[in-house]
């Protein structure tokens, strides 16, 4: 019996030693490890997830992060901006894989060159993405108007790419959608007068689509929406955005510059948290009015090439920016002086 009780602490010590030297159980979800591993072949095994392998914890996987361990690990997000080398990005087609994560609440996948093809329809399976962000690749093909399945959604980012055709008017559709990014594509045709519904709470909304090939006016839904942030420049875009422009709006950036947009802006009043205003490269008329040197705010103000007229309004605001800001217009003038 005292031998027996001599052994015992050697055992326990020897048990201790061990589960130390064990590794620690893996946090992260065993199927969406095997998944990961599917969409780490899907995109050609990139060089940046050599950390992606069935030894470590996939939590810990670079890109990856998961929910708390008392959530078994679920992978949240799939997040790699690539600000390297175009051979550090990730290659080929977006992977069906992707809509195997059910948990996913962010994808995040931007600046690889040679990520190409249409986006998955697998996507709809994600029910708790919030964040769809995928600029700066090389996906083409329609915009899927079954994006809209995906009620989670509140930011979509699209940009820099080469997706074509007509802005689908179901992306009026997306309920819960905060901020929609379609900028330097090849969208052509008329933007859908339902858009403007997207601004259905008293919230401001983001919306870009700069640098496509747009054309018709602006529709008034559109018009009528409160925008945050609103980016129709560098398309054939027509009519009378008058509309747009209230005090008692919200905007903060404000981009209509390289369109056909017609219209008088003597008397306007813009909105009064407006940051950056810039409507270069249209045919506006009219006198710029004296209202805009009480927007405190504005940092970025640009009216050349229109075919405005009259003296230029001397203030603490436009006196910032120099001619390069308002010149070549029909007849402006800083004094009365110049314009003689």
């Amino acid at each position: 019996m005292a031998a027996h009780n001599h052994l015992a602490p050697i055992t326990l010590l020897g048990l201790f030693i061990f589960f130390l030297a064990s590794p620690p159980a893996l946090a992260c979800d065993a199927g969406d490890r095997a998944t990961l591993l599917k969409i780490k072949a899907g995109f050609q095994n990139p060089g940046k997830f050599t950390s992606w392998n069935e030894s470590t914890d996939c939590c810990t996987w670079y890109g990856v992060k998961c929910k708390p361990h008392d959530d078994r690990g679920r992978v949240t997000s799939l997040n790699y901006w690539n600000d390297g080398a175009a051979s550090d990005g990730l290659s080929g087609r977006l992977p069906d894989e992707l809509g195997d994560l059910p948990f996913l609440s962010d994808l995040s996948l931007a600046n690889h060159t040679n990520l190409y093809g249409v986006l998955p329809l697998t996507l709809t399976r994600l029910t708790r993405l919030s964040v769809l962000s995928l600029p700066l690749n090389s996906l083409s093909g329609a915009l899927p108007s079954f994006l809209t399945q995906i009620l989670s959604l509140t930011f979509i980012s699209l940009s820099n790419n080469k997706f074509s055709g007509l802005i689908p008017p179901e992306f009026s559709n997306f309920p819960a959608l905060r901020t929609l990014a379609l900028q330097a594509n090849n969208l052509e045709g008329e933007i859908p007068s339902a858009i403007g519904n997207l601004s259905k709470s008293l919230l401001p909304l983001v919306l870009s689509l700069g640098g496509n090939m747009l054309s018709g006016n602006i529709p008034k839904e559109l018009l009528a929406a409160n925008w945050e942030l609103l980016d129709l420049s560098h398309n054939k875009l027509t009519g009378d955005p008058t509309a747009l422009f209230a005090a008692n709006k919200t905007t903060t950036y404000m981009n209509l510059s390289f369109n056909k947009l017609a219209f008088d802006m003597t008397g306007i009043d813009f909105p009064v948290k407006l940051i950056m205003l810039t409507l270069e490269n249209n045919m506006i008329t009219g006198s710029i009015p004296a209202q805009i040197n009480h927007l405190s705010d504005l940092v970025f103000f640009n009216v050349s090439y229109n075919q405005l007229c009259g003296i230029i309004p001397a203030g603490p605001v436009l006196d910032r920016f120099d001619n390069t800001h308002f010149f070549p217009n029909k007849c402006l003038c800083r004094s009365k002086v110049s314009c003689l």
